[in-house]
């Protein structure tokens, strides 16, 4: 089990948060130094964690495909460790990462440089938008992961001020279609965009979106920016921060934006129990379908979450695959 040592670090293991039986590339134990703008791992709750319920079943398929990711770039890191998940199962090493905190990214560097088993990996990172700090210093990328926040700050709302990874800012200078901002996608987005250029002929980006929307609005959103798009893995998770999270999409939910599914936790474990990620990613619509009856409203679901009630909501992997200009 991952275990929380104090505010300021924590610990987990890669053969619990990777699903694997002995790191290759990597520390048996994983110690990750945080500040005050890092996201948390749920060292406790991997189910509740992106990298390991959504990223690690996404980058296993990649691999069982025979496609790894020598070099591999990840927007919005957090701690490092999809960096450090990409080095195990993909077998990265050149890594670009990126994440709006200096601090986030200095702490991400060291935990990724201090993990390592052998330090053969190139790190090349930047704070700032997006994919904006690493322009000019990667190209012939081969996977592009992104786990970027949806939900758009309102009134008085600081980035600057503690975690902050659900929220965004939403004055934007780049031109978004209706139908991202409806759905509070718009970074994911902005994302396939910046990272076009770095990719090679071939490369990928994975979008990693909680799929509070239908899957035909997620698949929209690669064709829009000039890709191949299919579902990868399809997966759910449990909403961590949920008070904060789902009252941010009740908020735009109010507003006209959406609507925004979630569903009980009880539900989705039992629709995704005997199926791997990769397989409902095959059969996603279908799952997707089946799983209707059962959504819940963000306003509901806010509900849910006060009266102590847990809710999860589904994950798709977006996989976008660049193609040659000549093929558009």
């Amino acid at each position: 089990m991952g275990t929380r040592t104090d505010h300021a670090e924590i610990v987990v293991t890669p053969a619990e948060f990777f699903q694997i039986e002995e790191a290759e590339r990597v520390r048996s134990s994983i110690g990750l130094k945080l500040s005050d703008h890092s996201y948390l791992p749920k060292a406790d709750e991997p189910r509740a964690d992106w990298v390991a319920s959504v990223a690690v079943p996404a980058f296993k398929t990649l691999a069982r495909m025979g496609f790894l990711a020598p070099k591999f770039c990840t927007i919005g890191t957090g701690a490092g460790l999809d960096a450090l998940a990409a080095v195990e199962l993909l077998q990265a090493r050149t890594i670009g990462f990126t994440d709006l905190h200096e601090d986030v990214l200095g702490h991400a560097r060291e935990n990724i440089r201090s993990n390592l088993l052998q330090q053969d990996v190139e790190l090349i990172g930047g704070s700032g938008d997006i994919l904006a700090p690493l322009a000019g210093k990667l190209s012939n990328v081969d996977v592009v992961y992104e786990n970027l926040p949806n939900i758009p700050m309102t009134g008085s709302a600081d980035l600057a001020d503690g975690q902050t990874s659900s929220t965004f800012i939403t004055e934007r200078s780049e031109e978004i279609p209706g139908f991202a901002e409806k759905n509070l996608v718009a970074l994911h987005y902005l994302a396939l965009q910046q990272a076009h250029p770095v990719l090679r002929i071939g490369g990928r980006v994975l979008s990693s979106i909680g799929a509070r929307i239908p899957l035909s609005e997620i698949l929209t959103l690669s064709g829009a920016a000039g890709y191949n798009g299919t579902i990868l893995t399809y997966t759910w998770k449990v909403q961590s921060e949920p008070h904060e999270v789902v009252g941010g999409y009740a908020q735009w939910e109010r507003e006209g934006l959406g609507p925004f599914h979630f569903y009980p936790v009880s539900v989705l474990r039992d629709a995704f129990r005997d199926v791997s990620a990769a397989a409902a990613g095959a059969q996603a619509l279908q799952l997707e379908r089946e799983l209707s009856p059962y959504e819940i409203s963000a306003v509901d679901a806010l509900a849910m979450v006060e009266s102590g009630e847990r809710v999860g909501h589904t994950v798709a992997i977006l996989d976008s695959v660049k193609i040659p200009d000549s093929a558009l």
